[in-house]
């Protein structure tokens, strides 16, 4: 790649930036940044690293949930904006709170007869019972029911599900049980995964990654790849995913949720919608602040029903 001038300031900026990494990979990120940066310029046809170049590769190299590091160093005003916002929530009347809702189908399927007697699993890993992700989980699972299918939900809490213990059993033979581990999941949740014919995964994020009950409940299919397992996955299954996050940003965590979609497809579901929340925090920190807005209750329930419609 060419030589490239930085435009005065830029590495500076680079340095505060990285300030945050522990030094082993500190220098990693560094070279992310900068060889992103003169990529873009190159690309432009610059010869300059100019600042709006600068910040457009930022934004491309680290993950949205890196935002407020970012504008500690970019924007400090807006960065103390947004956390006075979110901490004055709390202070708003029920209603009035900033929370959106992005919606990731480009398109609702097109008009046509919903199909009848579909069975959908909804499967909750938040333990927060009436919270954001069971709000909607239940406004879905009403608009499948009110247009014919049967819903089973159940709340990942509240099972015994142990953690893969790695012992690679599923990669050496068929398992009649899929799974060696004896809890909830080989007793009957495998058995829900196979028989249902729609899937409705509903998480939310606290620490930059999916909570700790649906990573665990994930590791646990790793199992459905064995190559010796006779009982393999029906077809390709559909599934819907519904997560939700206090931050105000609505693309904070999408790769997170990207991920979840790839694992799933991984395991021969595929994802034909997302709904996310974000900015959820409000009285009582947040806890079902989405009940509160009735729009956002309308979208999901279409998207309930658009779920029942797509292929």
């Amino acid at each position: 790649m060419n030589k490239f001038q930085w435009q005065d300031g830029l590495m500076e900026k680079i340095e505060s930036l990285c300030a945050i990494f522990p030094p082993v990979i500190k220098n990693r990120w560094r070279d992310r940044l900068m060889y992103n940066s003169e990529k873009i310029a190159a690309y432009n046809g610059s010869s300059q690293v100019t600042e709006d170049i600068f910040w457009r590769s930022v934004y491309e190299v680290f993950p949205g949930g890196y935002e407020p590091l970012i504008l500690r160093i970019k924007d400090p005003e807006k960065l103390k904006a947004d956390m006075l916002q979110s901490r004055n929530q709390e202070n708003l009347a029920p209603g009035t709170e900033p929370v959106q809702l992005t919606r990731w189908a480009g398109n609702s399927p097109a008009p046509a007869a919903i199909p009848q007697g579909k069975k959908i699993l909804a499967v909750n890993s938040c333990l927060r019972t009436g919270g954001n992700t069971d709000v909607m989980i239940d406004e879905l699972a009403r608009a499948c029911r009110d247009n014919g299918s049967a819903v089973e939900k159940f709340y990942l809490g509240d099972l015994t599900i142990k953690p893969c213990t790695g012992c690679r059993a599923c990669r050496k033979a068929d398992v009649k049980t899929i799974c060696t581990v004896k809890d909830d999941m080989t007793e009957f949740m495998y058995g829900k995964l196979y028989e249902m014919d729609g899937l409705i995964f509903g998480f939310p994020i606290y620490t930059a990654r999916e909570n700790g009950i649906m990573a665990n409940f994930m590791d646990r299919w790793d199992c459905l790849s064995n190559p010796y397992l006779t009982r393999t996955m029906p077809g390709l299954k559909k599934a819907l995913v519904v997560c939700s996050w206090m931050w105000p940003n609505p693309v904070a965590y999408d790769n997170i949720v990207e991920q979840m979609i790839i694992l799933l497809r991984l395991h021969s579901v595929e994802t034909t919608d997302v709904l996310v929340v974000s900015g959820t925090r409000g009285k009582k920190h947040g806890r079902g602040v989405v009940k509160n807005h009735p729009e956002i209750l309308s979208t999901v329930y279409q998207a309930g029903i658009d779920f029942l419609r797509a292929p």
